[in-house]
Parts: structure tokens; sequence; C-alpha cells
């Protein structure tokens, strides 16, 4: 009997440590961008040599992953917004790809304020869902700044902790089943 838990827990700890291994790292914070954007209508046009991290504004893992001022490096310049096509506006800064699933279009008298969901994503982390926000005159060229932030993830154990919790459980069963063997004895 002892000889089968054993091999049981090394069965367990063989199948539990790929996916243990396997976790990437939750992205957590807020980061803020600046830049021009031009409203023609129902298209915004952002000019990408002008699109900027915000200076000290990054927080959690944002906080290593873009640096001060650091500018874009490829994406869609135009996000056509009355209708909005999901996953339709895409852009790079640094190692972040950040995807706008939605985009929503809000109108308080001459301002429209814009609002949505986006889908970030870097190597070594899993996939994040973010909030963003941000405002622009009717139509005409301003500045703008919006603003990223992660919504604190509910608290899901990990894979390393449901393992440990297996191997504990194993180890119960093995100190019931030696009880139980010498109580008959």
């Amino acid at each position: 009997m002892q000889r089968f838990l054993a091999s049981l827990a090394l069965l367990a700890v063989l199948l539990l440590a790929p996916i243990a291994l396997h976790a990437d790292t939750l992205m957590t914070g807020q980061f803020v961008i600046t830049g021009t954007v031009q409203n023609v209508g129902t298209t915004l046009m952002f000019d990408p040599a002008n699109l900027f991290t915000g200076t000290g504004t990054q927080t959690g893992t944002f906080a290593t992953l873009l640096g001060d001022h650091q500018g874009f490096n490829g994406g869609t310049p135009n996000i056509t917004y009355n209708p909005y096509t999901p996953d339709s506006a895409f852009f790079f800064i640094g190692p972040l790809t950040v995807t706008l699933d939605t985009l929503n279009e809000t109108t308080v008298g001459s301002t429209l304020d814009f609002s949505g969901i986006a889908n970030l994503a870097a190597a070594g982390f899993t996939d994040t869902l973010a909030n963003y926000s941000f405002n622009t005159p009717a139509s005409g060229i301003t500045t703008f700044t919006a603003t990223a932030i992660v919504p604190t993830a509910p608290s899901v154990p990990e894979p390393s902790t449901i393992s440990l919790l297996g191997t504990g459980a194993l180890g119960l069963a093995g100190f019931a089943a030696r009880k139980f063997r010498t109580v008959r004895a």
C-alpha cells in the first residue's frame, strides 16, 4: 500500500508540474497615453509620431513593461468609431500589444467621451482586459490623454497551489491508510 501511494504521489507531481511551471503572470495597474488626434466626424485620426506613454504614470506591472515617454511602434492610426468594428484597432507600445475590443462614444456638449475594453498582451503575461477612456472635441485637432486601467482580478488559485493541495490530500490518505492498517492488525 505504501509503495502504491508513493507511486501515486510521484505520478501526481509529474502530471501537475508542467501546469504549475507554465503559469503566466497577470498584468496589474494602469498606464496613460498622451498624443494628438483629429476627429473627422466618424473617424479618429491619430498622429503615430505624437503618441507616447505618460511620464511617471505607469503602475503595477506596466511600470516594468513600459518606459516613460515611450513611443508607439506600429498599429492602426485611424479608428472609425461610428460604428466601431470590434477588434479592428490595435497598436504596439514596446513589448505591449493593445487591441480595442470595444469603443463606446458618448456626446457631452461639444465633447465626445470614448471608453471601452482593451485586450492587453505581452510575452510572459496572461492576456488581460483593461478599461480605457479618453475624450476629444466633436471636431478638429486636439491633444488627448487616455488612461487604461486593469481591474483587480478575482482571487483564483494558481496551478501550483492546486498541486500542493493535491499532494497534501495524498499525504493524508497515506496517513489514514497506515492508521487503518494499524487498527486492523
